[in-house]
């Protein structure tokens, strides 16, 4: 029964931290998501060791559990690990694909054509909350079923968890645009056009453009956030508190600065 919790903890959690509730840099606490789930702590703490150990959370002295916040490196290493991977699964998928499998993923594409039509209509270009909700939905569920397809369980592990801390990483304030989503579902199309009439060169193909696109769209949005709020802040990932801190000592260590003398000891 233990196990049983600790997966619906682990689960929860994710949860949370793919609808951008809960974000890097935010300190966890196993009683409150205990309550909030209405089970005991020992779960809430099997499933924050196995995020520990996936690199999402991390233990900072004195603050408890944090959701870590990773740098642009990182973000980089995610994307070429999908990259690595996700080509050879199309590829291995490719003309295997059962008819169950293939309903799920034409209706997969077919949500975010139906998104960008509601956007059109509305006369709007950003997807709101709601709408980013479904997005996220699909795009995941969509390359999950493909790597599925492929027959490796390891391989989904792998990419299932780079994807997660790559979604952790931007989801809480990068917002695809019309043409971010037309495009997304263009190469979704492809893709599953490839895969079904068993091409397996090109599903490889395609599939490595469409990783590349998003890689890039990520950085664009990091590079963004960096200028606006400091490249420092968010390489250090300090809490706010601390953050504030931070700031007041580098003030007072810029050139120029009045310093009181200490005396001789």
């Amino acid at each position: 029964m233990t196990d049983s919790l600790s997966e619906k903890a682990y689960h929860h959690i994710q949860r949370k931290l793919l609808s951008g509730e809960w974000a890097a840099g935010d300190v966890l606490s196993e009683l409150s998501v205990a309550q909030e789930m209405g089970i005991s702590r020992t779960p809430v703490r099997e499933a924050f060791r196995n995020l520990e150990q996936e690199g999402v959370l991390e233990q900072v002295p004195r603050f408890g559990t944090r959701v870590k916040a990773l740098d642009r490196r990182d973000l980089v290493e995610l994307y070429e690990l999908r990259e690595a991977l996700e080509p050879y699964a199309v590829a291995q998928a490719a003309g295997k694909l059962v008819p169950e499998d293939r309903d799920r993923l034409r209706a997969l594409c077919a949500e975010f054509k139906t998104i960008a039509g509601e956007l059109r209509h509305k006369g709007k270009t950003r997807p709101d909350a709601g709408m980013m909700k479904r997005l996220m939905s699909a795009d995941m569920a969509f390359h999950q079923l493909l790597i599925r397809a492929a027959g490796n369980r390891r391989m989904m592990k792998i990419v299932a968890d780079s994807r997660v801390l790559a979604r952790i990483f931007t989801t809480s304030r990068q917002e695809h645009d019309l043409k971010v989503i037309e495009q997304t579902y263009r190469y979704h199309v492809e893709i599953l056009q490839a895969v079904e009439t068993g091409k397996g060169e090109q599903a490889r193909r395609l599939m490595s453009e469409h990783i590349r696109a998003s890689m890039e769209e990520a950085l664009e949005h990091y590079d963004t956030r960096s200028a606006a709020i400091g490249t420092q802040d968010m390489s250090l990932g300090l809490p706010d508190e601390l953050l504030t801190e931070f700031h007041r000592i580098e003030k007072q260590a810029k050139p120029g600065a009045t310093r009181r003398r200490s005396r001789p000891a």
